[in-house]
Formats: structure tokens, sequence, C-alpha cells
């Protein structure tokens, strides 16, 4: 052991008693207080780097696990993001045909669907509604041979 340096503490008589208690324990004769002082702070200091790294692993570990959350959910908002602006593409497309068609054979007026809804619309519907099943089957069966991914 190298040469230390010369310190007088006071204890309380709990502390005096885990020291003694933890010297018995690790079989140093008594008297040897300095002994079991220093194995004590050598393993605090131990104790003490375990948990600062088990802290940084655990933070990389939610770091891995944030970035990947993160990127894909950024995967689904984007496809979401797409579909989206087709169907409003799509919408605004109907909209100008549709005005054009009402501005070419002078429609001053319509009748809504909440007033009455014709037989094309009712089957326009049912399509568009039929397709949107089909393509949750489809999207759902992709992900079930992906594992649930």
């Amino acid at each position: 052991m190298s040469e230390g340096i010369l310190k007088r503490m006071r204890l309380s008589g709990d502390s005096v008693e885990y020291i003694e208690d933890y010297a018995r324990e690790k079989g140093f004769p008594d008297g040897r207080m300095n002994r079991t002082v220093d194995l004590i702070i050598q393993e605090h200091k131990e104790m003490r780097e375990r948990k600062e790294n088990e802290q940084e692993t655990g933070n990389e570990m939610i770091q891995e696990v944030s970035d990947s959350v993160s990127k894909e959910m950024k995967k689904e908002v984007k496809r979401i993001l797409l579909g989206t602006n087709n169907a409003d593409r799509n919408t605004q497309i109907l909209i100008e045909l549709l005005n054009g068609l009402m501005i070419h054979n002078n429609i001053s007026d319509i009748v809504t669907t909440d007033d009455m809804e014709s037989k094309p619309v009712t089957t326009a519907k049912e399509n568009v509604q039929d397709r949107i099943k089909h393509l949750q089957q489809k999207r759902a069966d992709y992900y079930t041979k992906q594992g649930g991914q």
C-alpha cells in the first residue's frame, strides 16, 4: 500500500461501528480502520462510475429508440401527406370540371345531396367505399406479412 496522508477525523458512533463491521466482514485485523476506509472509498468510486456508465448507456438506448420511432413516424407522416396532397389535387380538379360544366350548361343553382341523392352519386359512394375497404385489406395483409412492423 502506498504511503498515505495522515488526517484526524471525528466519526459518529454509527460510522465507526459500520467500519468495524465491514473490516470483520472483509477479514481485516482489528485496528486496521485505514485499510477499511480506503476499501469503502474505492468501492464507492467504482459503484458511482458504474452508475454513471449505466445512465449513459440508458440515455444512449433512449436516444436510439427515440431516433427509430421518429424515423418510422416521419415515413408514416410522409405517406399520409402524399395521400392527402393527392386527394386535395383530385378534389380541386373535380371542382374545376364541375364549375366548367355548370357554366357551360348555364346552371345557376343545385339541389344538394342532403335534399336528394341521385342514383349515380349513391353508386359512386358505394364504389369508393368498396375501394377503400380493399386498400385497407391490402395494407393489413402487407403489415401481417412484415410481422406487424
